[in-house]
């Protein structure tokens, strides 16, 4: 039986990307889809499965706490869920990642299984991956050798739970895990995507899609700089667990800038096209507003102005205070 994977390469915590993965999965299981595989552990995606049968968000509730300043815990990722059990009600998720939150969400998961099953052993080496991927950082293990051995283990756990249905699925993973020749794979040639395809040949179809070439802006707006209004594209939030400054920032691409921002100096501060949720070109002039319990905290404008081999198109950050 042939059978097809569409793949989608998302920014996590991203509002506009959230958005736009329930419009892609709302309009794949209105024709029939029903597999949904994420960059979650295999115990996650089982909870979430109890979760999505369940009358309270008991369950999701406890999920959001196990995860507490990751990537993928904005409250746009909780909408997507509580989206889909509203309105894709019969979703079966599918966990492919390696076991994050193995001491509590995976601990918490063996308890609800019997020891000789099938998921208890599934969820225990999930568990053991989560748990040597760790260790390997805490020992200072090359980067590349740790994530490698991470691509591998995602592309195994893929085919594993890809095997046992007989009908074609979705995907929504990080960038780096879907086209390799985005920046967060530290180098590594072979990530999972392309373990998959060298796995499966032209027997099954591996479709990747870059999600941010499909991403539109949520709305438009006027923004004044230097005295002189801009019509902006706005791009939405984007969570930010790892910066201690801001909890959210929010991205405006500006509309005929022309040459206005090329004569500014530039800091030594830069963003790679990664980490935006929209695609991004040359000269494109982006408006970042850091967020702190919903109060801007900061306002910085970044141009891109050159592109690099390792993490793609570059943006500065232009210094509007001296020109």
């Amino acid at each position: 039986m042939t059978k097809t994977a569409y793949l989608f390469g998302e920014v996590h915590g991203s509002e506009a990307v959230c958005l736009k993965e329930f419009e892609i999965w709302n309009d794949f299981y209105s024709r029939g889809f029903r597999h949904l595989f994420l960059e979650i552990p295999y115990f996650e995606a089982q909870f979430l499965n109890l979760w999505i049968k369940s009358e309270d968000d008991s369950i999701l509730d406890e999920l959001w706490r196990d995860n507490k300043g990751t990537a993928g815990n904005s409250i746009f990722d909780r909408d997507f869920f509580i989206i889909i059990k509203l309105l894709c009600h019969e979703t079966v998720f599918h966990g492919t990642d390696i076991g994050h939150a193995y001491d509590t969400t995976g601990e918490r998961f063996l308890k609800t299984v019997f020891p000789d099953s099938e998921k208890y052993r599934l969820a225990a080496d999930n568990i053991e991956q989560g748990r040597n991927y760790y260790k390997a950082w805490q020992e200072n293990i090359d980067e590349s050798y740790i994530e490698a051995n991470r691509e591998k283990s995602m592309a195994e756990n893929f085919i594993r739970e890809f095997d046992k249905v007989g009908c074609d699925v979705v995907g929504f993973y990080g960038e780096a895990h879907v086209f390799s020749e985005y920046v967060g794979n530290f180098g590594i040639s072979e990530n999972m995507c392309s373990l998959l395809k060298k796995h499966y040949c032209e027997e099954i179809k591996i479709v990747p899609e870059l999600l941010k070439n499909l991403i539109t802006p949520l709305s438009l707006t006027e923004i004044e700089l230097n005295g002189k209004k801009y019509k902006a594209e706005y791009f939405g939030k984007v969570y930010t667990p790892f910066d201690e400054s801001c909890e959210y920032i929010e991205i405006f691409r500006l509309k005929d800038t022309e040459n206005d921002f090329s004569a500014f100096p530039k800091k030594e501060n830069y963003i790679p096209e990664m980490l935006y949720p929209c695609s991004i070109n040359i000269n494109d002039v982006f408006v970042i507003n850091s967020l702190n319990n919903e109060k801007s905290v900061m306002v910085q404008i970044f141009i891109c102005d050159g592109f690099s081999e390792e993490y793609g198109n570059m943006t500065t950050e232009i210094n509007m205070e001296a020109k």
